[in-house]
């Protein structure tokens, strides 16, 4: 019997989304108009209008005026307070920038701009904003939930307020930022939902609020957990030409040491200061940097969230500062990683983008069971094949 009134809630809500796709439809940025703003009275408003009546049935019957024009007064106040309640709140346009990715035991945030009206553009919004989640992720992506948590549950009818800066709409330059917290339990690649926005300005007897849709994807990342990882040391194949006798060093090779000056080497390795000084000719060598490279791996009948949140603790205990790589091979080695895992292949390769796209393709690998049904498979990432076979590899320990 507890059922029934969930399912009937999940079924107005689901007529209710579809309904606003086609009043309200998906756009990163918004300038509400009539077809987008809703109106009603708030909770202070209503027993306003029953005091108002109240005033008017007890004029009558005692036939006080003055109580009626009392009653009246209370009546023209509501009407002039929906008016300016309706066309203030239609001052307002949001826009939204993309949100970053964020791991799904964590809470991210979606970025809104509070942006001149076109119609409106010297004249701002005033108030407080109410910000709250309608859906977290669009119907099309909520069966990769599953069964929402509590926490979800709980996230869902948090409301957060905004003072807005009426101060800000003379400056176009200046432009208020609005941090709405995002919570997602789930790894994967998912399109937001959307919002409910309300404001009560000035007096709190109407609220006017709207269902909005800024068309956003974010890529949650999965749970760091520690795992058994193998590293595989990809071995350099010029580690015997480290010290360099080029003519033009790169800005990748540092001073190594003097030795003896030999007839035929270039003068620009010259030591002129020693030659000047003690009349030694002496030549300067350089040793290039290490660029050693490591592949992540895990054996493939572990099971797929376990495999997953060990590689994602893997890849961010390669990237901190001062980890096991910088005490082991020291500071001035180039460490670049890749990821093999099953049908994941990632070569080697370091930086902040290498990093996103390796914890992006395993936010988003998918069993063989439920690809066909997953609608949060990663197709932006482009997994390299890695060859090992032309390479010497090494085997370390496994991280911990």
């Amino acid at each position: 019997m507890r059922k029934v009134p969930a399912s009937l809630s999940n079924y107005f809500k689901q007529r209710l989304l579809k309904w606003l796709d086609k009043r309200v439809p998906a756009s990163p940025e918004h300038h509400l108009n009539l077809n987008s703003i809703f109106i009603l009275p708030s909770g202070f408003g209503w027993s306003f209008i029953i005091l108002s009546l109240c005033l008017f049935l007890l004029g009558t019957n005692y036939q006080n005026n003055l109580m009626l024009l009392l009653s009246y007064l209370c009546l023209s106040i509501m009407l002039l307070t929906l008016f300016y309640t309706h066309k203030n709140f239609a001052r307002l346009a949001l826009k939204a920038l993309p949100p970053d990715s964020f791991h799904c035991n964590l809470d991210g945030e979606i970025h809104l701009q509070i942006i001149p009206h076109k119609n409106t553009p010297t004249k701002p919004c005033s108030g407080v904003l109410s910000v709250k989640w309608l859906n977290v992720v669009r119907t099309a992506n909520t069966h990769t939930q599953k069964t929402t948590d509590g926490d979800t549950s709980a996230f869902l009818e948090r409301n957060f307020s905004f003072a807005l800066n009426t101060h800000l709409g003379s400056n176009k330059g200046q432009r208020q930022s609005l941090r709405v917290p995002l919570q997602i339990p789930k790894r994967g690649l998912f399109t937001l939902g959307r919002m409910t926005i309300a404001c009560d300005f000035p007096l709190g007897l109407y609220k006017c609020w709207t269902h909005l849709d800024f068309d956003q994807q974010v890529i949650v990342y999965a749970k760091p957990q520690e795992g058994p990882i193998t590293i595989n040391r990809i071995a350099n194949t010029d580690e015997s030409k480290n010290v360099s006798e080029l003519s033009h060093p790169t800005s990748s090779e540092d001073f190594y040491a003097l030795k003896d000056y030999e007839v035929g080497q270039p003068l620009n390795r010259v030591s002129w200061k020693h030659v000047a000084k003690n009349g030694n000719w002496v030549s300067k060598s350089f040793t290039s940097l290490q660029s050693d490279s490591y592949i992540l791996s895990i054996p493939s009948n572990t099971d797929l969230e376990t495999a997953v949140s060990a590689l994602t603790h893997a890849v961010l205990s390669l990237t901190k500062a001062g980890s096991w790589t910088k005490a082991e091979f020291g500071s001035s080695a180039k460490r670049g990683f890749g990821v093999q895992f099953k049908g994941l292949n990632i070569a080697p390769d370091h930086g902040a983008e290498h990093i996103h796209e390796c914890l992006s393709a395993l936010a988003c690998l998918a069993s063989a069971s439920n690809t066909s049904h997953n609608t949060s498979s990663f197709t932006s990432t482009t997994n390299r094949p890695v060859s090992l076979a032309s390479k010497q590899k090494k085997k370390m320990r496994p991280l911990k």
